[in-house]
């Protein structure tokens, strides 16, 4: 059976997943911006008879770009667009995007087209649908991991793609909107946050001021998890960051019916007495799954036996054989891809379904996530235990089921409780910027003060993600 969930990340536009048709721009990323309580920006002072001042923020992901504008004369956010960031046809990573760039200077300039134009895109949607004179704008933010910053500067970002990776720049950035290309007022300046290192960017800089991580006593962790894994931990004030390769798996790519969280996708999972229940978000029959719904349906099959802690997936008579219900055995089969489970059956035969090949992306994926926080923790010396809270941030993040990351063991073991769903701190970080000049400064410290740990040449890292790609047994989580 399936339940029917009223969502879609996509805002109906097919170039999301190709499978919607649909114009709403309602997305599961617009409903996760909210400024921190302690956050009391002053509003804009009106000039030369004009009570009406806008500014814009951009959290550009390796993904989806989210844009939201706020009137600054009032600090009131005015609407949120989120959109598939078009650079996505020429790679579905940063490294695939770096090597596009580095065909020729044509491809560089063609992907920076690509993202203003993105920007551009939701600037007028927003201005469209609120009637809003763009020349009203007067200045904007930007956040996203190195690579998009190069991308969207115009920048070269060869030099990331090799070791020691080393971004072109790394301070803060500011651009008139008019240099930039953007439709806003010409002078208005564009002010992108500063860089960490090579692939820990501006977006983990926008997690780090809406946390404030560093003022919380005690050992924490927040993690953007995503195409890319970017993993903060912090201790008494101490900050460590590191990025990892999470693969996009999560966002649906390498696996064999994924896609991203629009109409007919699974985006929860349960199985429990001999049946598996679904939630499909929108009015419509499954098509696919999403991230947070394979992420649910892994952890499932792990306490139903259906998978071993190696992630093998069982075959039809070695589940009858072990006692498990026949009902479940009985979506037990061979595919192309090694075993498979069945989720959702179709009348037209296109079953939507787990398989071999799908749950090992999972592994790599939670394994890289996983072994850079084993990484984080052993340079400070400490221990799963002493963990006061970890954040889960990021949309994908925000709408995981905290048991079912546990299961799967994507993080330290601790008890649900001190599990937090913090919405997209990226784009709460880059809101904060955009209305605050003092916030904007701090920022700029915060990137300085963060360590960061390099785990491409770690002597260690190898041989955590190897250990990591393995899911917990019940004895380990119990």
């Amino acid at each position: 059976m399936w339940i029917r969930s009223e969502s879609c990340i996509g805002g109906g536009r097919c170039e999301e997943c190709g499978r919607c048709s649909r114009y709403d721009t309602t997305s599961r990323k617009t409903k996760l911006i909210f400024l921190p309580d302690s956050f009391h920006p002053l509003p804009e002072a009106a000039e030369n008879g004009e009570d009406e001042k806008y500014g814009i923020a951009f959290d550009i992901g390796t993904t989806t770009v989210v844009g939201m504008l706020w009137k600054l004369t009032d600090v009131k956010l005015v609407d949120i667009v989120a959109l598939t960031n078009p650079q996505s046809s020429y790679g579905a990573d940063v490294i695939s995007r770096i090597t596009y760039s580095m065909k020729g200077p044509e491809h560089l300039a063609l992907l920076t087209d690509k993202i203003r134009d993105c920007l551009n895109e939701i600037i007028r949607q927003i201005t469209l649908r609120h009637a809003i004179d763009t020349q009203k704008i007067i200045r904007a933010v930007v956040v996203g991991n190195t690579t998009m910053s190069h991308l969207f500067l115009g920048v070269d970002p060869s030099s990331l793609a090799r070791s020691p990776f080393t971004p072109a720049f790394s301070g803060p950035v500011e651009r008139a909107a008019e240099e930039m290309g953007l439709l806003m007022k010409p002078s208005a300046p564009v002010h992108l946050l500063p860089n960490i290192a090579g692939h820990v960017g501006s977006d983990i800089v926008g997690v780090l001021i809406a946390s404030e991580i560093e003022k919380l006593p005690g050992l924490r962790l927040a993690i953007d998890i995503g195409t890319n894994g970017e993993i903060i931990l912090a201790h008494n004030g101490r900050i460590l960051v590191c990025s990892t390769a999470a693969g996009p798996a999560f966002e649906g790519a390498r696996i064999r019916q994924g896609m991203r969280a629009a109409e007919g996708s699974i985006e929860k999972v349960c199985i429990e007495d001999g049946d598996v229940r679904i939630q499909i978000i929108g009015d419509a029959e499954p098509i696919g799954i999403c991230g947070s719904g394979l992420i649910d349906a892994v952890a499932q099959m792990l306490d139903a036996g259906l998978i071993n802690f190696k992630g093998n997936i069982l075959d039809a008579e070695d589940a009858e054989a072990k006692g498990l219900s026949p009902s479940l055995a009985a979506r037990l089969r061979k595919g192309e891809d090694g075993n498979e489970f069945v989720l959702a059956w179709r009348d037209d035969g296109g079953d939507i379904s787990i398989t071999q090949k799908d749950i090992r992306e999972v592994q790599l994926a939670k394994g890289a996530i996983c072994g850079g926080i084993n990484i984080l923790m052993q340079y400070i010396g400490a221990e799963p235990s002493q963990l006061e809270e970890i954040m889960l941030a990021g949309a994908f993040g925000s709408y995981l089921n905290k048991k079912s990351i546990l299961r799967l063991g994507m993080v330290p073991y601790v008890t649900e409780d001190k599990i937090r769903h913090i919405g997209n701190a990226a784009g709460v970080g880059a809101c904060m910027a955009l209305l605050s000049a003092e916030i904007r400064e701090k920022a700029a410290v915060r990137a300085k003060e963060a360590e960061h740990i390099e785990l491409a040449g770690h002597p260690d890292f190898e041989k955590e993600y190897i250990k990591a790609m393995y899911f917990p047994r019940h004895t380990e989580i119990a």
